[in-house]
Parts: structure tokens; C-alpha cells; sequence
């Protein structure tokens, strides 16, 4: 039976016609999909989201449409969207990393101890945790808010204007000062410093 009868079959209420047309076409998607986004896990998730939003397509389908051309379409739309979200997150993390870069005079490793890392990864160097809470919270909200954006969940300046209802300016400004008063706080030197000898001073 053809593929298109068997989707027509499906659309009509015969579940057993769409598990068919799905081990006709999982192995030759797969590849397809991989093609495109590189991994086999990326692929594995495009290929489900293709077969998912056929099924929300079914009464939409026209015979006159070949199934393979169809099918192949809604993958290569799910491709090309996951290409550009992840462009679009390598975009704003390197403008992120620049404006930090900028604020710190090249390194935001000379303040607080700070590493410019996805999710906060080593975000506060060898700092105990607890003190950095503690720090974080002798700031006023919108600084400690704009800290935690920055260094735990990689916000630009702009997306955290966006929510804060400012500019991006006052944003770096924000930060800036916030980063300030942690290393006050946190009993670290100025830029230049560095944690260890800050520590080897008597301030760890």
C-alpha cells in the first residue's frame, strides 16, 4: 500500500497505518535529520517531533502531496529551526562574553573570582558557596537579580534590560557596581588581584 493511502488510512482512525509509516521512513529520516544537526541524539528528537507534528497535520493532509516530500519538509522546517535557536544562544553568549570582557578591563576572572562559564559553571572561583550567598544578599535586589542573570543563567545585557524594564546600559552599570561591592564584601582586592593573593593577604 502506498504511503499516502496509508496516511489517509491513519487520518480516518487506523493507528496501525501511522506505526507502519513509521518503519518506512524512521531509518531514512534519521539520516536525513543528521544532516543536518550533526548528532545522532538531535537527530532521534527532530525525527519524534517530525512524526508528532504530522499527527497534529493528519486532517490537513491532500492526497495530492507525495508523503515522502511532505514528511521530508516538516523534518527539514525542525532542522532549520534548531539551527537557528543555537546560533542565536552562540550569538548572545559571545556578545555576553564581550560586554564581561569590557566591564573588567579583559578578565572577569580579576573580580570576585569570577569565571565567564555557561550556567555559572566555577562562576565564583573557589569561593566558599555560602559566603557568596550571603554576599549576594547584602546587594539591593536588582543588583543581586542582575548578578545571578549574568553568571548562573548566561542573560545578555539586553534580555535583562528586557525584564528589568531599563536600558542595557544601566544594566552593565548595575553590574558593575554589584561586582564592586562583592569584592568588598567578599573581601577580595581589586581587579588585578586574583583570589589566591587575596587569600595569601588574609582575606579568604
Amino acid at each position: 500500500m502506498s504511503d499516502e493511502r496509508l496516511f489517509i488510512r491513519y487520518a480516518r482512525g487506523d493507528t496501525g497505518a501511522f506505526r507502519i509509516l513509521m518503519e518506512r521512513y524512521t531509518g531514512r529520516l534519521l539520516r536525513f535529520c543528521r544532516s543536518y544537526v550533526g548528532s545522532v541524539e538531535e537527530a532521534e528528537d527532530v525525527v519524534q517531533e517530525t512524526f508528532l507534528r504530522a499527527v497534529r497535520s493528519a486532517a490537513t493532509y491532500r492526497t495530492t502531496a507525495r508523503f515522502s516530500t511532505w514528511i521530508h519538509t516538516i523534518a527539514r522546517n525542525q532542522c532549520l529551526d534548531r539551527l537557528k535557536v543555537a546560533r542565536r544562544r552562540r550569538e548572545l553568549w559571545e556578545q555576553h562574553r564581550e560586554e564581561l570582557e569590557e566591564e573588567t578591563a579583559g578578565s572577569v576572572e580579576t573580580t570576585v573570582g569570577i569565571a565567564a562559564g555557561p550556567a555559572g559553571e566555577g562562576a565564583f572561583g573557589d569561593i566558599d558557596p555560602k559566603r557568596v550567598r550571603e554576599a549576594l544578599e547584602r546587594l539591593t535586589p536588582a543588583e543581586r537579580e542582575t548578578v545571578r542573570l549574568t553568571f548562573f543563567a548566561d542573560w545578555s545585557s539586553r534580555r535583562i534590560a528586557d525584564l528589568q524594564g531599563c536600558s542595557p546600559a544601566t544594566v552593565r552599570v548595575r553590574r558593575h557596581q554589584a561586582l564592586k561591592r562583592l569584592r568588598a564584601l567578599l573581601g577580595v582586592e581589586g581587579p588585578g588581584a586574583g583570589l589566591r593573593a587575596a587569600e595569601a593577604n588574609g582575606h579568604g
